[in-house]
């Protein structure tokens, strides 16, 4: 049981499986501990979500809390004409979870955006029944955006009943629309990398940076734009800049990019990781300096603040939040267009040969950090609920 009084059911897209000791897993790490720590604050928890074979070759984590159920749903997505029939075929399966919810739980979460949750908002909308929900992409309309993205804000912005979290910027907006970041480690996991992040800081102070190690993480995807993050890296190898590029993801833009990296004599410098664990990911951060993250639209990127944790600066692409993640005059971190690679090579050598200021920078990331942990997040989340609907906190 959890420490809560209420019951809990959470609708979300992430996909599961069964490791291989018989737990529940799944790959995205964040969302597992995410969920986790909402669930502390409630009696009973039980997630709605799309379940597959196990997976031997992914590195997935189990959930520990025992409070929590699964009830699993079909996985089906795709922009074939073959996958939207399949949605439709599993739309019985969807409402008979929507009722089971209904029926067991005081109050249910949605994580927008997702097929599931748009026969979801009408079915509870309907049932009047108690909501809150978190949009986890870009809050800002932007180019090439799905439709159905679009169409899911417009109904959070004007029909959703309980409060709803999103990565806002200054837009005004209901009242029940507030501002949320997504955390993915804790007070504990701050605290953790306190003596690696003092060593890291008296090593610059006393050495500087000689060969500077970076990192990017994130499907190799579009959007994502590590193309522009390699051409900017050939042209600093080019000019003999001493680096370690560590680029972790997996995604359909994998052989594309091994084959600019083959071609351009660049495996010394660059490793392509696929997908890690993790634990490995820790690891990474451990050993970079600089978090580089170029995409071409982002609500709020867990990166960065993951980045922060450990000490690593990071070098991010003009998106929605990255100014106000990087204390927008450079306190944290900095800010680049991605239209010159030439340019963000400039910059890069640049920020390297200023080591003397990386310290302070650092030190202002940890604290970003301190505030912008899971504790707090999910103490935030249980706070908005039971004030939205004057519940009595059982955990103030």
């Amino acid at each position: 049981m959890g420490s809560g009084s209420l019951r809990l059911a959470i609708f979300s897209d992430c996909v599961h499986q069964y490791d291989k000791n018989g737990n529940v897993a799944t790959e995205n790490h964040i969302f597992c501990h995410q969920v986790e720590a909402i669930a502390a604050y409630y009696k009973h928890t039980e997630i709605y979500c799309p379940f597959i074979e196990a997976d031997k070759s992914t590195q997935v984590t189990a959930y520990t809390n025992s409070s929590i159920q699964f009830s699993p749903l079909p996985n089906v997505g795709g922009n074939r004409f073959r996958d939207k029939i399949k949605i439709i075929s599993t739309l019985p399966a969807w409402f008979r979870a929507f009722a089971k919810a209904t029926k067991n739980a005081d109050i249910v979460y949605q994580r927008f955006p997702n097929n599931l949750n748009i026969p979801g908002f009408f079915y509870f909308y309907f049932k009047k029944k108690k909501v809150f929900a978190t949009y986890t992409g870009t809050w800002a309309n932007y180019i090439n955006e799905p439709l159905t993205y679009r169409f899911q804000k417009w109904l959070l912005k004007h029909f959703f009943r309980g409060p709803v979290c999103a990565y806002l910027q200054n837009e005004k907006e209901r009242k029940n629309i507030v501002k949320t970041y997504s955390p993915s480690y804790t007070l504990q996991q701050w605290e953790e990398e306190t003596a690696q992040v003092d060593q890291r800081i008296q090593k610059i102070k006393t050495v500087g940076l000689n060969h500077a190690v970076f990192i990017t993480v994130g499907a190799l995807v579009k959007n994502k734009n590590q193309q522009f993050i390699l051409d900017t890296f050939k042209v600093l190898h080019e000019q003999s800049f001493p680096f370690h590029l560590y680029i972790a993801g997996e995604g359909p833009l994998m052989q594309q990019y091994k084959t600019f990296i083959e071609r351009n004599s660049l495996e010394k410098n660059i490793t392509l990781l696929g997908r890690v664990g993790e634990n490995e990911l820790r690891n990474l951060y451990r050993e970079a300096n600089f978090l580089i993250q170029a995409p071409l639209a982002e609500g709020y990127g867990k990166v960065p603040v993951e980045g922060f944790f450990h000490g690593v600066i990071p070098l991010l692409s003009n998106t929605a939040l990255a100014k106000e993640m990087t204390g927008n005059n450079n306190e944290r971190g900095y800010v680049f267009p991605v239209d010159n690679n030439i340019l963000m090579a400039e910059m890069i050598t640049d920020i390297t040969r200023q080591s003397s200021i990386l310290p302070a920078m650092i030190r202002n990331g940890r604290e970003y950090a301190h505030t912008n942990n899971l504790d707090n997040w999910a103490k935030d989340y249980y706070s908005l609920v039971c004030n939205f609907y004057n519940l009595q906190n059982t955990m103030a």
